[in-house]
């Protein structure tokens, strides 16, 4: 694996997907192994759809895909060669959002997009730089979203009939040695698990943001968490490669999997 990153539980069948991003595969992990399966020449989301099949989140859009990978549709949004998707969620009601990010990782280039489920396109927040980890609380009425060049978790006030974003606040700041904060996922008792890029950790945020716990990990770049497994107390943490001695960290690009005895909240799948 070069650059695992949106882990995800397709609880539908029991198994995790995530993608290698700069390959553009999607990625399914076994008890036999994994399997890949190519939909582009960057993958950086994947959701189920309520309808059957997936969603995937492509370099400059979105591609809609059968329960047999073959592509539906495709949903264009930007046609800037400088410029990818990264990382995103579906909230409550079923809309899809992922952000983009500019591959010289610029301040405030990126964009977070909204896909409804009739496949129109919005803006949901400008200026953002290297957008991630999109979760909501459970009463979906505050959207917690990352930064990870910024450094910042930050809480939005959220309008769940509408999807739009209103004032927002900084939820957790991570401070500079901890790592940047990557992908999230929330547990059923509103713990946030967050991976922490270049900080070879993951850590739960209360939900009053205080830090409860930290999982150290043998890996520099941890980049994604998802729930899943049995009993749905499996955190697994994707991972990358990128920047980092192989020979020293002959793990990365791995998926870790830590029992942490709670739990994840639900992910939702897009109404598309």
């Amino acid at each position: 694996m070069g650059h695992g990153e949106g882990g995800w539980w397709d609880s539908g069948i029991g198994v995790l997907r995530h993608v290698d991003m700069h390959v553009g595969d999607i990625v399914t992990v076994t008890d036999a192994g994994a399997d890949r399966t190519p939909v582009s020449d960057v993958a950086a989301l994947i959701r189920a759809r309520r309808s059957g099949g997936y969603v995937v989140a492509v370099r400059d859009g979105f591609r809609l895909l059968d329960e047999d990978w073959r592509l539906e549709c495709e949903v264009p949004v930007f046609h800037d060669p400088g410029m990818r998707m990264n990382e995103g969620g579906v909230d409550p009601s079923g809309r899809l959002y992922c952000g983009s990010m500019a591959y010289d990782a610029s301040t405030g280039a990126g964009t977070l997009y909204r896909l409804d489920p009739d496949l129109a396109v919005h803006v949901a927040l400008e200026n953002v730089s290297i957008p991630n980890g999109l979760v909501w609380t459970d009463d979906g009425h505050t959207a917690l979203h990352a930064d990870t060049l910024g450094g910042q978790i930050r809480a939005y006030d959220f309008d769940l009939d509408t999807g739009l974003f209103g004032a927002s606040r900084v939820h957790v700041a991570v401070p500079a040695d901890h790592g940047g904060p990557d992908g999230m996922a929330l547990d059923a008792e509103g713990g946030l698990w967050v991976a922490m890029w270049g900080g070879a950790a993951v850590h739960r945020y209360a939900p009053d943001g205080s830090i409860a716990q930290v999982i150290d990990l043998p890996v520099t770049n941890p980049t994604s968490c998802a729930f899943g497994g049995a009993d749905g107390t499996t955190l697994f943490v994707t991972t990358s490669k990128e920047g980092v001695d192989i020979g020293a960290e002959p793990l990365a690009g791995r998926v870790c999997a830590v029992d942490v005895g709670v739990p994840g909240a639900d992910v939702h799948a897009f109404a598309g």
